[in-house]
């Protein structure tokens, strides 16, 4: 059992270490709470039009970087996953592309509802935390990154959004999870 939960622990962080992640120049690290400066970041996003069925929304991404695109160019997964929920019923889920892939030009996707898009770049408050993705888990990590960017007197823009970099079968105490909020500079 032991070693069973070690290989697990080892082929979970080894998997995750090699995927691209975007850059970022940190201006302020406290804990678990970072002020980052982001260049703009690439993404293809999808509809989540129902808040409760993700996976279809997922489905069509994996679908694009596997080739279903204008080019046939199947593209590396990276992280994070970026999820902007608006409510119980809808919101949008991207996957950053590579930055060779959108330095030449992301492929145009192929599948309805798809786009290519970006997060803005500019200064962003971050907070870490661990486990699985739960409601209860992001409301209170949107509470907690409200009252540090408070108590830090930054002066939030837009609505925070969520950042995923594992995959399902990480064990929950070593799954990375962020919550982002634009702020002004």
């Amino acid at each position: 059992m032991i070693m069973k939960a070690l290989f697990l622990f080892i082929a979970s962080t080894l998997g995750a270490s090699a995927i691209e992640k975007p850059d970022y120049e940190t201006i302020f690290a406290e804990g678990d709470f970072e002020v980052r400066k982001y260049e703009s970041i690439k993404v293809v996003s999808a509809p989540m039009d129902d808040m409760e069925n993700r996976d279809e929304s997922f489905r069509k991404l994996f679908k694009y970087i596997s080739g279903n695109n204008a080019n046939d160019q199947k593209i590396a997964m990276t992280a994070p996953v970026f999820m902007d929920e608006k409510g119980d019923k809808e919101g949008t889920m991207s996957f950053m592309l590579p930055a060779e892939i959108a330095e030449a030009g992301a492929p145009s996707p192929d599948e309805e509802g798809l786009e290519v898009t970006e997060v803005e770049g500019g200064t962003y408050a971050v907070l870490c935390f661990k486990g699985w993705k739960s409601e209860k888990q992001q409301e209170a990590a949107i509470a907690k990154l409200t009252e540090l960017v408070a108590a830090q007197n930054l002066k939030p823009i837009n609505e925070p959004f969520f950042a995923f970099y594992d995959p399902p079968w990480k064990p929950e105490m070593f799954r990375r999870n962020e919550v982002w909020q634009r702020v002004e500079p």
